[in-house]
């Protein structure tokens, strides 16, 4: 039987997209109860994001995450496009490098697209467990997921105008805007792959054993932008999945493509950032695991004693190699874009920023 391609349906026929919903919309309830403390710190945290939304900053506000410390690392100059250039370059009267910089740092890949709908697979299932139904079949999730991708071809190949208009509100592939042609044979083949050994390793995962029947007790809640304060810095941190189970919270990161080397530490501070916003967590042993799901392993994260100081330490070092970076910390403008340099690899060929990088900066 000829296997269906990204952009077919498994059962050759496509059905309609449906709005998801899982635990993580679902406000805890049960073993553990978000506290005062916890609310009202979001409270507040929300009230200031809203606040930033509709003021105009000539700089970014810092912080501080797995991924731009990596970036940073890889590559000074797409670190400088991603996050000074691109700043403010959503509005109508933005300088065009700026504009170009926004469109590009929101380009995607198969890939992305492809893990993140991953994550929503396991907030699916995890539903449907706690309200012991059916789990449904590899079959069923790999073909949603099918959807998404085949709805983010589409929307790259017929939709530029409208991207190039709205960056943030449409989808686009790397390669159709960039490159100006669909992703690989061998981009394509490979992630055929992937989605068939990814949907049936999260089917069988025991986490689901553990959950089944719980309804909403033991669940706890993970923000999309989950993050803790390191001297007055916003650290994001967030892990894809939490709960409390026979006394023991277990966090899970959900990984769809191979081991990376900050892969133990992204979860570690994901562990510390669901107890900054828990503290009802802090008598709790904690079980963080990574889930690779490409090839089923599952691999225990040692938690340290001193969480606290173990997280600070790792995050005040990425602080203090971003803000050597900068021209004024309080304002966190940074210095002229020729002291970002560029870091040639083989990451260049998958960069979003080869446009700019090829136009020279200004």
């Amino acid at each position: 039987m000829r296997r269906a391609t990204v952009l077919e349906s498994a059962s050759g026929v496509g059905t309609p997209r449906k709005d998801r919903a899982g635990p993580r919309d679902i406000p805890t309830l049960g073993a553990v109860v978000l506290t005062p403390v916890s609310n009202a710190r979001r409270a507040l945290t929300t009230a200031a994001k809203l606040r930033n939304v509709f003021e105009i900053r000539p700089y970014p506000e810092f912080s501080w995450s797995i991924s731009r410390q990596r970036l940073l690392r890889d590559c000074p100059r797409a670190y400088y496009y991603r996050y000074y250039l691109s700043h403010n370059g959503w509005l109508r009267e933005a300088p065009q490098q700026a504009k170009l910089a926004y469109r590009l740092s929101k380009l995607t890949g198969l890939d992305a697209i492809f893990g993140q709908e991953m994550d929503v697979r396991a907030r699916e299932i995890e539903a449907k467990v706690r309200m012991d139904e059916p789990l449904p079949s590899a079959a069923e999730l790999e073909e949603r997921t099918r959807r998404t991708l085949r709805d983010a071809w589409r929307s790259s190949k017929e939709e530029r105008l409208a991207f190039e208009t709205k960056p943030k509100d449409h989808t686009m592939l790397r390669s159709f805007y960039v490159e100006g042609c669909p992703p690989s044979a061998a981009e394509t083949d490979r992630l055929n792959q992937k989605l068939d050994a990814c949907h049936k390793h999260l089917l069988a995962a025991d986490h689901w054993v553990r959950l089944r029947g719980c309804g909403r007790e033991g669940g706890l809640l993970i923000p999309a932008f989950a993050h803790f304060f390191l001297d007055e810095v916003t650290a994001f941190a967030a892990g894809d999945m939490a709960y409390v189970h026979e006394g023991v919270a277990y966090l899970i990161d959900w990984k769809s493509g191979r081991p990376s080397a900050d892969d133990e530490l992204q979860v570690t501070l994901a562990a510390h950032c669901l107890r900054e916003g828990e503290p009802s967590l802090d008598q709790l042993p904690v079980r963080a695991a990574l889930h690779y799901l490409l090839t089923g392993e599952e691999k225990q994260v040692t938690v340290p004693d001193d969480l606290r100081a173990f997280c600070a330490d790792a995050v005040s070092t990425g602080v203090k190699e971003m803000r050597s970076f900068l021209l004024d910390v309080e304002s966190n403008a940074p210095l002229d874009a020729g002291e970002f340099p560029r870091k040639e690899s083989g990451l260049c060929q998958s960069c979003n920023f080869t446009q700019l990088c090829k136009g020279g900066v200004s």
